[in-house]
């Protein structure tokens, strides 16, 4: 387990309830109901349950819930994140500069940033890859930075270009699966999400993802700023890359640092396929998704933490 910077220590000991001597304990707790779960086959590193922990402020019984739905997820829905694999083609989307991370300075809260910019990826790539990609970078995050795992991530999505047949794509039932997966399966907490750029043509598709969020009891508000100016009244403009006007870094450095660490992970997910449920060996319970999806997977209702 990492050390963390005193002001981060602090913030996971006072709003995530994170002891040195309390983290050892929940480990061999979360490692033992792991392996008494014959239906589950979840990870076991000590970085990868220490994400889950911090995203649900260490209530184990939180924790449980989300490493099930989140290996259970990817066995019912594997349309959503499927080719989860460091392939030239992820490393492509990758370059196209579509999910950015700036390392610092951080945010005024000590949130890290995230930066999507769906419309910069062609139509050659469905947004299914696009999702697989993004939970990929997403997860990596969660286990690398420590400021987006103790604090969480503030979100700029960047609609430039995103044209009205790309956004189809993004029709109801998978938007609310990808949602699903962020909001109660994922290790990184999206705290807020601001979208910026937004093409008039898309203004009525942003109002129904904004009344899915709300109806799905989503606790992450969305914002539309309507310019960076209007930006930086949430965000300081320091923190933000050059691109955007700020002074932090550029873009393509952003790019860099993904590749790499994508890189430094393909052996972690080739390894993915050895992961999963079997719902066949689930007892006592009802699946999870089952009663949210149904059993052939459509949507019927989300009750979103």
């Amino acid at each position: 387990m990492r050390p963390l910077p005193p002001e981060l220590a602090k913030i996971a000991r006072e709003e995530l309830n994170e002891t040195p001597e309390r983290v050892q304990q929940d480990l061999v707790i979360l490692r033992t109901w792991i392996y008494q779960q014959r239906y589950l086959h979840a990870r076991t590193s000590t970085d990868f349950l220490i994400a889950f922990l911090r995203r649900c402020r260490y209530s184990l019984e939180q924790t449980k819930k989300r490493i099930d739905d989140f290996f259970t997820f990817h066995t019912r829905f594997p349309e959503i994140v499927s080719n989860r694999r460091v392939t030239e083609k992820i490393l492509t989307i990758n370059r196209l500069g579509l999910q950015y991370f700036p390392e610092f300075p951080r945010c005024s809260d000590h949130a890290a940033i995230m930066i999507t910019r769906v419309g910069c990826c062609p139509k050659r790539y469905h947004m299914r890859e696009v999702m697989a990609y993004t939970s990929m970078a997403m997860e990596l995050i969660a286990l690398e930075n420590d400021n987006a795992a103790v604090v969480g991530v503030v979100q700029i999505f960047d609609l430039s270009d995103l044209d009205v047949e790309h956004a189809a794509q993004l029709d109801g039932g998978l938007f609310r699966k990808w949602w699903y997966w962020m909001s109660e399966c994922s290790p990184l907490r999206i705290n807020v999400t601001y979208c910026l750029n937004a093409p008039k043509e898309l203004q009525s598709w942003l109002g129904v993802l904004r009344a899915l969020r709300v109806k799905m009891g989503s606790n992450s508000p969305m914002f539309i700023v309507k310019s960076l100016e209007e930006l930086y009244q949430y965000i300081p403009q320091k923190c933000l890359p050059e691109e955007y006007g700020g002074t932090n870094g550029h873009l393509h450095e952003c790019v860099s640092y993904m590749e790499d660490l994508l890189k430094s992970y393909r052996d972690y997910f080739e390894d993915e396929v050895n992961y999963g449920t079997i719902e066949q060996l689930r007892h006592g319970e009802i699946m999870p998704y089952e009663a949210e999806f149904g059993a052939e997977g459509s949507f019927r209702q989300l009750i979103v933490d």
